[in-house]
């Protein structure tokens, strides 16, 4: 039982759809361009919602009918895309993009992107520009909500007088936890369902309220210019900077709440969203939506930088005339034209055939005998990839003392990450953090061959009031021999919001004037650029653009790194005999940053040293404290 059709909703579809790919490929035009997502999660529950509550009142819901209107509606077109970008990526992507883009496939058929990509949030993140699937969250996110949502309202909607309040109840429920989670994680905000569902709630809602009083409203013209004013201010105000979705995603969400409720009647459903354009690319704006970003992100990938802007034009207007196709020859036929009894089994298989080559690309490692890899050419020289690295640690290093330290250590695959660098003499100095500190035990012990340097890696930040640290600590306390006292980390994945400024200033200072109580000297490290390529990218020549690609534009880091520098200046003027040593003019000159050095390659990821980079940081430590410690220069 479909809803009556209304011209204007692909006319709000247009504006979803054109606000997302303006903003992909020309992000300075509209900064918000992103909340078109939010548009598209509160049509599609007003859409999907309707259909669902005027069946089970009918008595004609199926939950097999449901979920097979589901699979024709949405794997066509998916199905498409993802075997298009597996192609495009078995020839021309090196092997750590394109096990990445296995391991991205593999997620998109269970419909579970959004849980991948919260998780990758951090050390081993790549820009989100060189991820071809990253948009398929908010896909994941439809699909789960449809596998809960169903079953949610049959089994209560017998119960009439907890209809309104259920679903009145789940969006504020969810609302509320998107709020809170802005305040705390923007990574889990921003794509975890719970945090998102009532988005698709607030469609669902205003589904039931216009089952229940479908006469349009009095003032349908106002509210359509309303609603048209809250959308225009969402995607002009709200930017990568704000604390999205929390509060703000009200903006987008009650603007398509407001526009749908006004009716097709209303002026501007009629004038503005109910013209043939519109409504033209609003039924191209699921394919459109799934062909855009990967045309744009291979783009990036292949030139290595963002591209130029008749190539981001190029990609957008091929996106286009691929969606019309997809449309008109795929989607038409396969959910209206072809009728048998075989095509749901035919689109479960190919989505089983989809998942095994993703897995198959990931569990491989990207398939290194590929023709790219075998005929790619090395532009630069250094360890790339973590393998070689940590294989150095296994044959260099030892086992630290501190059992205590060593029992609550994480492993790198077989290896306990504590280490020292000589077995059997006391330890001198002590590196804590993450991997940004133990990236640099190579470097410092080649430096200081005379010192006994530990690291001890944990994932938080090193700070006294955190639990991973405890034994840590304890143990710095009771071993006088520990003169040195390192502490570094990626301090950018702390993404610090702005209430969350003082608690790091206040933990930094506690950290330090507790080590001084100690009686320990205080290093302190601010971090390495966090590239958005791969180094891959940077060693080799790729074979479409001829070229290799090592550097990008300084603004990043230092965005990044005026986010925390404030605690750093505080830390440094109430500590004066604090050692604080600054990376930056390693790496970057003030208008890029780069992971080389003429034919020198110093990362093994986006962001953690290779051997010769944790070499040249270490040998740039040591130097700074032999300056500030004289005594270490003679011994």
């Amino acid at each position: 039982m479909h809803l009556t059709y209304r011209a204007d909703i692909d006319g709000l579809r247009a504006f979803a759809v054109t606000s997302v790919v303006i903003f992909h490929a020309f992000p300075s035009l509209i900064p918000g361009g992103f909340v078109g997502v939010d548009v598209f999660f509160v049509i599609s529950g007003f859409l999907i919602s309707g259909i669902i509550f005027r069946e089970i009142e009918s008595a004609t819901f199926s939950f097999a009918d449901f979920y097979a209107r589901r699979i024709k509606r949405i794997f066509p077109a998916l199905l498409t895309v993802l075997a298009s970008s597996y192609v495009f990526g078995w020839f021309f992507l090196f092997s750590d993009d394109f096990r990445r883009l296995g391991a991205h496939i593999f997620r998109a058929t269970l419909f579970l992107s959004n849980l991948l990509l919260m998780r990758e949030a951090g050390y081993f993140d790549n820009a989100a520009e060189t991820k071809p699937l990253l948009h398929l969250w908010s896909l994941a996110i439809e699909e789960q909500f449809y596998v809960i949502w169903p079953l949610i309202v049959w089994a209560v909607w017998r119960l009439k007088a907890l209809r309104y309040p259920l679903i009145i109840g789940l969006t504020l429920g969810s609302f509320g936890w998107n709020v809170y989670q802005s305040q705390i994680d923007l990574t889990r905000d921003f794509y975890h369902p719970l945090t998102r569902f009532w988005e698709l709630f607030a469609g669902a809602w205003l589904a039931y309220h216009l089952m229940r009083y479908p006469s349009p409203p009095r003032n349908a013209n106002a509210i359509s210019c309303l609603s048209l004013v809250l959308l225009f201010a969402a995607v002009c105000l709200i930017d990568t900077q704000k604390a999205f979705p929390g509060g703000w995603a009200l903006l987008p969400v009650l603007g398509a709440v407001l526009m749908i409720y006004a009716g097709p009647a209303a002026w501007c459903n009629r004038t503005l969203l109910s013209n043939r354009v519109a409504i033209w690319i609003g039924v191209i704006s699921y394919p459109l939506y799934l062909w855009h970003w990967p045309a744009l992100a291979f783009a990036r990938i292949v030139e290595g930088e963002t591209p130029s802007l008749l190539i981001r034009l190029s990609m957008v207007i091929g996106s286009v005339l691929l969606a019309w196709t997809t449309y008109l020859w795929l989607e038409k036929r396969m959910r209206f034209a072809w009728q048998s009894a075989l095509k749901i089994p035919l689109l479960l298989a190919l989505l089983a055939v989809m998942s095994y080559l993703g897995a198959s690309a990931k569990n491989s490692g990207g398939y290194p005998a590929r023709p790219i890899m075998e005929s790619q050419m090395s532009s630069k020289a250094g360890d790339i990839g973590h393998e070689t690295f940590h294989g150095y640690y296994a044959a260099n290093f030892f086992p630290c003392a501190d059992q205590r330290v060593s029992d609550k250590s994480e492993k790198w695959g077989s290896m306990v990450r504590c280490y020292q660098a000589k077995l059997g003499a006391p330890i001198d100095l002590v590196m804590i953090g993450d991997s940004h500190a133990e990236h640099l035990l190579v470097g410092m012990s080649q430096a200081m061959p005379y010192l006994n340097i530990a690291s001890y890696y944990r994932s938080d930040l090193p700070f006294i009031n955190s639990n991973q640290y405890k034994e840590i600590f304890d143990g710095i306390a009771a071993d006088s021999n520990i003169k040195f006292v390192l502490l570094t980390s990626m301090w950018a994945d702390a993404r610090l919001l702005p209430d969350q400024k003082i608690a790091f200033e206040r933990d930094l200072h506690a950290t330090i004037t507790w080590l001084r109580g100690k009686g320990k000297q205080v290093i302190l490290v601010n971090d390495t650029p966090k590239f958005g390529f791969d180094p891959q990218r940077c060693k080799f020549t790729h074979p479409l653009s001829g070229s290799s690609h090592c550097s990008e534009s300084m603004d990043t880091y230092q965005q990044i790194s005026d986010s925390y520098a404030f605690a750093f200046d505080t830390a440094q003027k109430q500590n004066p005999d604090l050692l604080f040593i600054r990376l930056d003019d390693l790496f970057c000159d003030g208008q890029v940053c780069r992971m080389n050095s003429g034919d020198q390659i110093y990362f093994r990821d986006n962001n953690h040293l290779n051997i010769p980079g944790s070499q040249l940081v270490g040998d740039f430590i040591a130097k700074s404290m032999k300056q500030k410690h004289p005594q270490l220069a003679y011994r």
